[in-house]
C-alpha cells in the first residue's frame, strides 16, 4: 500500500487547482431582449440577472463573451462578438433554434475594464503593442482587441482582425511582444 506524503498531497491539489480554477475574470450578459421559436422569451437586465418567460435563470459566465441560462429544462446559450448579440435555444425534449435578439446592448464594455484602459489587469501599453504587432503581421490595419487576460509570466490579448474579426493570440509584458499566433485555419 503506497502512502500518501504531504508533500504529495500538495503537488496533487496544486494540479488540481490549476484544471478547475474559475475564470480570470466574470462579466455580465449585456443587457439585450430576444424571442425565441415555441413561445420563449428571454431577457438580460446586463446586471448578471437573466430571465426566461419572466422568471429568474441560473446563469453561468464562461468568459467575457459567452452565457448560459437555464431554467426548468430550458437553456439559452448566449455570445457576444463585438456589437453583436446571438441566442440559441434548447428546450425539453431537444427542442432547438436560434433565438431573435429584438433588442441589445452589447456596447458595454465587458467586466474588468476600467476607465484607465486596463482590461482584465492588463495594461493599455501591452494592448497597443499586441495591436501594433498583430496589424503588422496580418498586413492588416482593422484590429480590436477581442478579449484579454492577465498572468504573472504573459498576458495573453486575443486581437480581432478585418471586417470579420479572424482572432489572433498575442502573448505580451510590460509592452514587449513575446508571440503572436493566428487562432484561425
Amino acid at each position: 500500500m503506497k502512502t500518501i506524503t504531504p508533500v504529495t498531497a500538495a503537488v496533487a491539489a496544486g494540479i488540481a487547482a490549476l484544471f478547475t480554477a474559475s475564470p480570470v475574470f466574470a462579466a455580465d450578459a449585456p443587457k439585450f431582449t430576444a424571442s425565441c421559436p415555441t413561445g420563449i422569451t428571454v431577457k438580460s437586465n446586463g446586471k448578471g440577472r437573466i430571465k426566461i418567460n419572466g422568471s429568474k435563470a441560473a446563469v453561468k459566465t464562461f468568459n467575457a463573451n459567452a452565457w448560459e441560462a437555464s431554467l426548468n429544462g430550458v437553456t439559452i446559450d448566449v455570445t457576444r462578438d463585438g456589437n453583436e448579440i446571438t441566442a440559441t435555444y434548447t428546450g425539453k425534449g431537444g427542442a432547438n433554434g436560434i433565438c431573435q435578439v429584438t433588442s441589445a446592448d452589447a456596447s458595454q464594455p465587458p467586466a474588468g475594464s476600467n476607465a484607465a484602459g486596463a482590461l482584465n489587469g492588463v495594461p493599455p501599453r501591452d494592448q497597443q503593442a499586441c495591436l501594433a504587432a498583430v496589424s503588422q503581421k496580418a498586413n492588416n490595419g482593422d484590429v480590436d482587441v477581442l478579449e484579454a487576460y492577465s498572468s504573472e509570466a504573459n498576458n495573453q490579448v486575443i486581437i480581432g482582425v478585418g471586417s470579420t474579426k479572424a482572432r489572433w493570440q498575442c502573448l505580451v509584458k510590460s509592452g514587449r511582444v513575446a508571440e503572436i499566433m493566428s487562432m484561425n485555419n
